[in-house]
């Protein structure tokens, strides 16, 4: 027919228009066809842009999109790009959002110019967006994306340990202060570095036992008391990069004034050896880049007097610092005197002084014969609460009934002699054991005959009888403690005993074992009140947890210690003293 239809407008951005005609007729239409903006948009995403964008926008438009996502969610838009005729006030060309479906809903945002607004959000699941343009100057538009966006640390879904921020599409964690993000992204923990002035402690890189973060930088401060100095071991290190360069992550440890003594840049995965102080400061700094991570390091420390700061601890030529205590010693051609401060000279003889936890020590010029007029002297030290085991290998010396020409004399401590021997091998016992953490050895022969000599081999052990005082005293798990792990398969045993009517008072400083769950069924420390019977046991204890302070209802306190032959951590420090009832 002839008669015109109606303006026709799609519900989409797409229209389909057919033509036919029969060959006998003649039959045209002529029509014109704009592209509208606005409309309904009922989708949960999607993307939005100006009227012609990304060229200019044309003018005199007014366009209205009203954006319907899913109930139960609100409508997001993040803008890509913003490039409207500008104004203070936006009177010209603008772009409107409101929040809700219609013209009086309130308003989120006038926007024009070129500054990218934040991202925007309705609070329902509907969002009003009018775009205008006057006569005049004409822009690129805008560009923007809109999604369906929920508040998920509303809905508890989160996994956030601490604090969560809602963001657009999703959430991220985020800590309180004093703890940051672990490198799961959920967790929270410890901030890493700090100050630190308790005895004990350990250390670990962000997130350990997990990777850590990239782009790290940690730094602890350790300082001790005057006259104290501290020793650092490392029981895992896992880094990027070979222990010789270190140039990517590290952890680097330094002391003295101002920190400018360095002790070592550690990385890959050999452990470092342990470090002590050599003053009452330690500075240790973890880095990290931001390509591979790894596990990264953990590491204890523990404080020790240094009683050698002080006039050399009385002690006249040399002061020497031990685990808990010190020992003095003595210049080339002098000898200790027996108050263990003062030195004397000694021209005849020979003096050493040893504190590893075994070795070996012979007689002069072994294995030839030893000269006359020998006065040798060995010192042989082990940490507080383990015993020195002496086993003769070679035996040799002038033999007499009592020994009066040349003889070999053991000491348990200064002045309490475990015996005076001299002959064959089969004249001193197979293995002589010290009574406390130092055994002395005196070696003396007269002007006549001479012999071979000796040859012994020593080692610490564990165990023993203890004293306990009113002063506190410090027993060790093993004699290598702070150096290395303590060793598989160990039966140690202690019993420490107060004055007749007092107790014995026990507290851990330190306790890291192989956890043996509930049982403790791999390594573990019991204790027992008096005599060691069930009925008489206060209690196992494996794992990292301190043990609770223990005070015995008898004089005595039984300790035994025994451990597999798997797993060996850094073992237990523990103070003990005599309490009065």
């Amino acid at each position: 027919g002839s008669k015109l239809p109606p303006a026709i407008k799609s519900t989409g951005n797409r229209l389909w228009l057919a033509f036919e005609t029969k060959s006998s007729e003649d039959s045209r239409f002529a029509a014109s066809f704009e592209a509208m903006c606005g409309g309904k948009i009922n989708t949960n995403a999607g993307h939005l842009t100006s009227p012609n964008y990304p060229d200019d926008y044309h003018p005199n438009k007014n366009c209205v999109w009203v954006i319907t996502v899913s109930q139960g969610y609100t409508v997001g838009l993040v803008f890509d790009y913003l490039e409207i005729e500008s104004h203070d006030d936006c009177v010209y060309d603008h772009l409107e959002i409101r929040d809700g479906g219609d013209k009086n809903a309130n308003v989120l945002a006038m926007l024009c110019g070129y500054n990218l607004p934040a991202p925007i959000k309705s609070t329902s699941n509907q969002i009003y967006i009018k775009f205008f343009s006057d006569d005049s100057v004409m822009k690129r538009g805008f560009s923007l994306n809109f999604i369906a966006e929920i508040d998920e640390c509303a809905t508890g879904t989160h996994g956030c340990e601490q604090i969560c921020i809602n963001t657009m599409g999703g959430y991220k964690c985020d800590c309180k202060l004093g703890y940051e993000l672990h490198s799961d992204g959920k967790k929270c923990e410890d901030a890493c570095g700090g100050y630190l002035e308790s005895q004990t402690g350990t250390l670990y890189s962000p997130s350990f036992p997990d990777t850590y973060p990239p782009s790290k930088t940690c730094v602890w401060e350790i300082k001790a008391p005057e006259q104290y100095k501290i020793t650092l071991t490392f029981t895992h290190i896992d880094m990027e990069g070979r222990n010789q360069e270190c140039e990517y992550d590290y952890v680097e440890v330094t002391g003295g004034a101002g920190y400018n003594k360095p002790y070592g840049r550690f990385c890959g995965r050999e452990l470092p050896d342990a470090i002590t102080s050599d003053s009452n400061s330690l500075q240790v700094k973890f880095n990290s880049d931001d390509s591979v991570q790894s596990t990264g390091f953990q590491a204890e420390y523990f404080i020790d007097k240094d009683e050698c700061a002080i006039r050399r601890g009385g002690c006249q030529h040399t002061c020497i610092n031990t685990i808990g205590s010190y020992m003095c010693a003595c210049h080339n051609g002098y000898t200790l005197h027996e108050n263990k401060h003062d030195c004397k000279e000694d021209v005849e003889g020979c003096r050493h002084y040893l504190n590893d936890h075994k070795g070996v020590i012979v007689s002069p010029l072994w294995p030839k014969y030893y000269p006359s007029k020998s006065n040798c002297e060995w010192r042989i030290t082990t940490a507080p609460g383990h015993r020195i085991k002496l086993t003769f290998d070679e035996f040799s010396i002038e033999p007499h009934d009592q020994c009066v020409y040349d003889y070999i004399e053991l000491f348990s401590a200064p002045s309490k002699l475990l015996g005076k021997y001299c002959g064959g091998i089969s004249d001193v016992p197979s293995d002589i054991i010290s009574d406390e953490e130092e055994l002395i050895v005196k070696f003396k022969s007269d002007d006549s005959v001479q012999r071979h000599g000796f040859q012994a081999a020593y080692s610490s052990v564990c165990g023993g009888d203890l004293n306990a005082t009113s002063e506190r005293k410090t027993i060790y798990s093993h004699a290598k403690y702070s150096d290395q792990n303590y060793p598989n398969n160990a039966r140690c045993e202690w019993t420490i005993k107060a004055s007749p009517g007092a107790k014995v008072s026990l507290k851990f400083t330190t306790f890291d074992l192989e956890d043996g769950k509930d049982e403790c069924g791999y390594d573990v420390v019991e204790l027992y009140d008096g005599v060691k019977e069930k009925n008489k046991l206060l209690g196992s204890y494996c794992d990292v947890q301190l043990p609770p302070k223990t005070v015995t209802t008898s004089d005595k306190l039984i300790i035994v210690f025994n451990t597999d032959n798997t797993v060996t951590w850094k073992g237990f420090a523990a103070e003990y003293q005599e309490v009065v009832a």
